[in-house]
């Protein structure tokens, strides 16, 4: 990584830390799912499964609540990130809106992330700044995602260093939202 490079990630690391200070998190105990309306997905261009997990969670369980609307936030480094699914309430983002230390800035982010979900799953595994800005400050009730150390903007986190495919963590993530319930 270029000087430059290493001189942004400080300074996102920065801002980021700052956003965790005041992140505040949810009680399984306090979460109910059978009253989620609305859910956010983040995903990246290589979260290509984000049709099979809407499909999953709002149709593979009888213990999902009925009516559910979903909203989509993808993120790509290039312009070929297109929606995942027709209808679906999509924004993307790309390179060009964000700001020099990763946090997004376009008004339609800016839009999504103020939006108060009733749930937020981020689908993407890999470390971006873009992400995880988006999932610090999103307006969501509950946010659920993948374990990281020393992260407190996750209500829910999912292990998945044991997990093999999408599939998978699909069905692990319905799983557990299933059993926070009983």
């Amino acid at each position: 990584m270029s000087d430059l490079g290493k001189f942004k990630t400080k300074i996102a690391d920065y801002f980021y830390k700052k956003i965790l200070i005041d992140a505040k998190q949810v009680e399984s105990d306090d979460f109910i799912f059978q009253k989620v309306k609305t859910v956010g997905i983040i995903y990246d261009k290589d979260s290509s499964h984000v049709n099979e997990f809407i499909e999953e969670i709002s149709v593979e369980s009888t213990s999902m609540p009925s009516g559910l609307s979903f909203f989509e936030l993808g993120y790509n480094l290039n312009e070929d990130l297109k929606p995942h699914v027709d209808g679906l309430s999509s924004v993307l983002f790309y390179d060009s809106d964000i700001n020099t230390y990763g946090k997004p800035i376009s008004k339609e982010v800016v839009e999504f992330l103020e939006t108060p979900f009733d749930l937020l799953i981020n689908l993407v595994s890999n470390d971006l700044w873009p992400i995880k800005f988006c999932v610090a400050l999103s307006k969501a009730d509950f946010k659920v995602g993948h374990f990281e150390e020393n992260n407190n903007v996750y209500d829910f986190m999912v292990d998945t260093r044991s997990i093999k495919s999408y599939k998978e963590f699909h069905k692990t993530i319905i799983s557990y939202l299933q059993i926070i319930n009983k």
